[in-house]
């Protein structure tokens, strides 16, 4: 008798377990299906940015959207840093480009012109522009500016016409870079230590390439305010506008060298940071 009724127990565990299992991986399976796909993620926040618009502009309305555009910002909707970024807006193509990631854009169609602004698809760019004063750097701009691109929205500010120029660099939003290059620094041996390259990775991640004075070159990854990675890398491994410019950290001026200019780097108020050290050559 025990011997059945502790073989009866002994199945109804087992039974109570595999339901278990079989109610996790349920669980699972609907978290991972109700994971939205960048396509999905893009088309949900541009139904809500298109509402946001309003309706049909009319002709007054229209006139202020129309002509050619520049954008740049350093930041996502969300307020997480992205690396900088610009945007040219022409008549016929949209180019946005991004330091060490390249150039993506494509040929607009036409523009959805609203009331309080206007929306044009170039390709796999989604690009709104709205009137909305905007300051970047100090400087107060007449239009704001988001660009859907890949699942990410990207929001800065713009002018109306292109203005050729400074291009965007990796060092475009060196203040929201500093904390993680702090960190960096203070496991750095041999110094001075140069900024060859950094940019903001997922999930709160900083990437950061640093070239000791005894010219070693590092990556250094920042999470949470530690370094998870730091490691020596060879000096055919380079990344897409890495060294130009380079950024070395304190007060003391730099030497500089042919073909090299420096130049303080400051931040939004104003403090300096250090030097930027640009390549004229």
């Amino acid at each position: 008798m025990r011997t059945l009724i502790r073989g009866a127990l002994v199945g109804l565990m087992l039974s109570a377990t595999a339901l278990s299992a079989c109610q996790r991986q349920s669980q699972s399976g609907e978290e991972s299906a109700s994971t939205p796909t960048n396509a999905e993620r893009e088309a949900e926040i541009a139904a809500e940015t298109l509402a946001a618009l309003g309706g049909p502009a009319n002709a007054a309305q229209r006139a202020a959207y129309e002509g050619e555009f520049q954008a740049s910002g350093g930041i996502d909707a969300l307020g997480n840093a992205e690396g900088a970024w610009e945007l040219n807006l022409l008549t016929d193509y949209a180019q946005l480009t991004r330091p060490g990631l390249g150039e993506d854009g494509g040929i607009p169609g036409d523009r959805d012109y609203r009331e309080r602004g206007m929306r044009v698809v170039a390709g796999p760019l989604t690009i709104t522009i709205s009137q909305q004063a905007c300051t970047a750097s100090g400087v107060e701009l007449p239009y704001t500016a988001h660009v859907l691109f890949e699942g990410v929205a990207y929001q800065g500010c713009a002018r109306r016409g292109v203005i050729e120029g400074e291009r965007p660099t990796w060092a475009s939003v060196l203040p929201e870079l500093i904390p993680a290059i702090d960190t960096c620094l203070e496991r750095a041996t041999s110094r001075p230590v140069r900024i060859t390259h950094a940019t903001a990775l997922d999930e709160g991640e900083v990437s950061v390439r640093l070239r000791e004075a005894n010219g070693t070159r590092r990556e250094c990854v920042v999470s949470g305010g530690a370094i998870s990675v730091y490691e020596p890398i060879s000096d055919v491994d380079r990344r897409g506008g890495e060294g130009d410019p380079e950024f070395q950290r304190g007060g003391n001026r730099p030497a500089a060298r042919n073909c090299r200019t420096v130049e303080p780097a400051v931040d939004r108020t104003g403090t300096q940071l250090g030097w930027l050290v640009r390549a004229t050559c």
